[in-house]
């Protein structure tokens, strides 16, 4: 690797999600700026969030927003609109695209009505809300929030292939836009693609701690950016594996070390 490496201008949650998985796969993604394939369990993610967030769009500005047909509709064809640029892994195309159907009705019938964004003094909704913000240090964090509800509240849409307890109060994504946003609640709005689709959502405080360390941790994984230090997944992991990493073929811990 070279001795000076020449990284992005900013740091966001994925970047440090992807680095503390796979300081390698970070190296490949955004040091040498080889694209990622993503894989189907991506793609319905994106596909019910793009959903998620026309809902809410229209919801702030009628309080009803989109019918479950629309919604549906948008999840799909969000789907299928990705659907060549994404690695089929863990179901076909078509199977892909049901599963996407199902927890999209899952979604809009349970999250999608018990949400309600709220709106700014200028009548702006708080959907997809664009975090740019110095955190320390000449950091610049720059994201995007899912959803502010009326209640304040920070809330993530995750789409996920079971449903598993999560504590939002030691997540970095949320607890970092609680901290830039000043909100103490927050929240995860979960579905997953099961064939009987569940919806849970995951409520918790974000206090001066949780905050505290979220960033503490974003500020831990750039500064071992800056001083060139990307390893590689513990061996064994699921990430390590031609399956699960697009970066298999040209690593030295993937096909190259055999």
């Amino acid at each position: 690797m070279p001795e000076k490496l020449e990284r992005p201008d900013h740091i966001s949650i994925s970047q440090v999600n992807k680095y503390q998985i796979c300081g390698l796969q970070y190296y490949f993604s955004y040091i040498e700026k080889i694209p990622y394939q993503i894989n189907d369990n991506m793609l319905r993610g994106r596909a019910v969030d793009n959903a998620a967030n026309g809902h809410f769009d229209t919801k702030a500005q009628n309080e009803i927003g989109v019918s479950q047909n629309d919604f549906v509709d948008l999840a799909v064809s969000t789907h299928d609109e990705e659907a060549d640029d994404t690695e089929f892994k863990e179901s076909t195309v078509d199977e892909s695209r049901d599963k996407t159907a199902n927890a999209s009705k899952t979604y809009h019938n349970s999250h999608g009505q018990a949400l309600t964004p709220g709106r700014s003094s200028d009548g702006s909704s708080w959907t997809q809300v664009k975090v740019e913000e110095d955190v320390g240090d000449g950091l610049v964090l720059l994201g995007f929030v899912d959803l502010i509800t009326d209640k304040n509240t920070i809330v993530d849409t995750k789409v996920r292939k079971a449903d598993k307890v999560v504590d939002v109060e030691a997540n970095l994504q949320l607890q970092t836009y609680a901290n830039l946003i000043g909100s103490d609640q927050v929240g995860m709005a979960s579905v997953t693609t099961a064939r009987e689709p569940k919806a849970t959502f995951y409520s918790g405080r974000a206090t001066k701690k949780t905050k505290e360390r979220a960033i503490q941790r974003i500020k831990s994984v750039s500064a071992a950016i800056d001083s060139n230090i990307f390893l590689p997944a513990p061996e064994g992991s699921w990430v390590c594996s031609e399956k699960y990493c697009s970066y298999w073929n040209i690593c030295d811990f993937g096909a190259k070390r055999k």
